[in-house]
């Protein structure tokens, strides 16, 4: 594996993935590294720096949001290059008894997300059999709350890295936020979440720890002993030496001997019956509810036996209660992804009440076979309901690009959600990088080139003129690259393609 292989292993599982990056990581590779390694953190060029990146919400259950930043190409292929080829940084666990999971690399690839949920899940299940009590809890809003310096700090401590690696993701961590000190990590990509996750090893191999096992998956602990005192010292101890890196435990998801969190315990009357309807496998949501890891991956579940045609439609009849909740659905899809036809004309009612699954029901889509019908389910939910949030909007642009470009109305799709847009600049940019032509969005990006500017609609305007004829597409592509170096550089790359 190299830089670009982990680039694209994980571009899928990202919240915002744009093709505008994909393609420069593909086809302008060794451009983007001598532009960041020759210009960027050279000294000799002060005007080349990395640029401030694009705020914007990804959602989270119960409309709450996830707050981060999209990274500009230049910027998202440093944090990937920067991090394998530090990955002997990010080390296996202290030892049986303080283990951390996932978010390395082991055997040359990335522990996928799946495997470390399910190793996290099996031995939180063995250690509470074994021992009289646990705990568990979480830091509040972590990725938001780590300060830069402990960060920069932290990376430069360990002997493999280099002064020159050390200095420059401190700038680089300090140049994409403005120059604030905290809220600077982003959310969603895996060598961040490497980051994140290896940042707390301290806490792991503290000797101040005298619980007999503590489990840990990024930001998210279990602590477990016979002895009730033993326990309570810990999450003292814990909770200080966190506090010496600026973080918080969250008090509202703290819980002591939680066996009547389990599913078994607590379950809901819509679990119960799902539950009944099939034997499922318990997904990692159950285990922990950590908004820094959950949400960005889909929901696996195994099923004893093929779903008949009544257990299909009890599924179906529980997506449409008025209870149901947001995790009770992510649920019943994955349950139901064979059987995604059925699921059609429920999508419009779930789009409107679960925001935060539209990245799941895309997936479930891709198994529908009406696209014609899908397309008009899509429009007809675009133009009847108001409020999008910028995730489900950019979400529907994928859909709409991957699924629906051969159906009659994806031209109306792809103008509602531009239309939408004009405070969402992300979703707004995912329309412009695809590559269609008609529907007047060739003059709309060509307005977006014309301005100057050097900002994601420009960028995203300038890739999707990549299917234009040579001399269309270079004569408004020569002006677009004199805006600035990122500018150049993206019409060097669409030239190229």
């Amino acid at each position: 594996m190299n830089t670009s292989e982990f680039y694209e292993n994980d571009y899928w599982a990202t919240l915002f993935p744009m093709k505008t990056n994909l393609l420069m990581v593909k086809h302008h590779e060794k451009d983007l590294s001598d532009y960041i390694y020759q210009k960027i953190l050279n000294d000799s060029f002060p005007a080349d720096n990395f640029l401030p990146q694009q705020r914007i919400y990804a959602t989270k259950p119960r409309g709450h949001l996830r707050r981060t930043v999209k990274l500009d190409p230049v910027a998202e292929y440093f944090v990937y290059d920067l991090i394998y080829r530090n990955r002997s940084v990010f080390r296996k666990p202290a030892g049986p008894n303080r283990e951390s999971f996932g978010y390395r690399f082991e055997a040359g690839n990335p522990i996928s997300v799946n495997t470390a949920y399910r190793a996290f899940k099996s031995r939180i299940s063995e250690q509470k059999l074994k021992f009289k009590h646990h705990i568990s809890f979480d830091i509040a809003s972590y990725f938001n709350s780590i300060y830069h310096h402990d960060l920069a700090h932290w990376f430069n401590s360990h002997e493999s890295v280099t002064t020159e690696d050390a200095n420059a993701i401190s700038r680089f961590l300090r140049e994409i936020n403005a120059g604030h000190s905290i809220d600077f990590l982003p959310h969603g990509i895996y060598p961040c979440k490497m980051i994140g996750n290896e940042f707390l090893k301290s806490i792991d191999l503290s000797y101040q720890i005298k619980s007999s096992v503590m489990l840990r998956l990024m930001d998210d602990f279990y602590l477990f002993d016979d002895s009730e005192s033993i326990l309570s010292q810990d999450f003292v101890k814990i909770q200080q030496l966190l506090g010496s890196l600026h973080l918080n435990v969250n008090p509202m998801k703290t819980r002591i001997d939680a066996h009547q969190t389990d599913v078994a315990t607590t379950i809901s009357e819509i679990r119960k019956t799902l539950y009944e309807v099939v034997e499922i496998e318990v997904p990692i949501e159950e285990v922990f509810a950590s908004g820094t890891v959950t949400g960005t991956e889909t929901v696996e579940i195994e099923l004893e036996t093929n779903l008949s045609t009544t257990q299909v439609e009890t599924l179906l009849g529980l997506l449409k209660e008025d209870t149901l909740e947001e995790s009770d659905a992510d649920l019943i899809l994955a349950a139901l992804k064979s059987h995604s036809d059925s699921l059609l004309e429920l999508v419009p009612h779930l789009l409107g009440k679960f925001p935060n699954i539209t990245k799941h029901l895309y997936t479930i889509c891709g198994s529908i076979t009406d696209k014609e019908l899908l397309a008009k389910t899509i429009l007809d939910f675009i133009k009847t309901h108001d409020n999008h949030l910028e995730y489900q909007l950019f979400w529907l642009a994928v859909l709409a690009e991957e699924q629906l470009s051969k159906t009659r109305v994806y031209g109306d799709i792809l103008l509602g959600i531009y239309e939408m847009t004009a405070e969402h600049k992300i979703a707004r940019a995912k329309v412009l990088e695809i590559p269609e032509q008609g529907f007047g969005l060739k003059d709309i990006r060509t307005n977006h080139l014309k301005t100057g500017s050097s900002d994601w609609l420009a960028w995203a305007s300038a890739m999707g003129s990549r299917t234009l004829k040579p001399g269309e597409r270079n004569y408004v592509l020569d002006y677009f690259s004199k805006g600035s170096p990122l500018n150049f550089l993206i019409a060097s790359c669409v030239k190229k393609i």
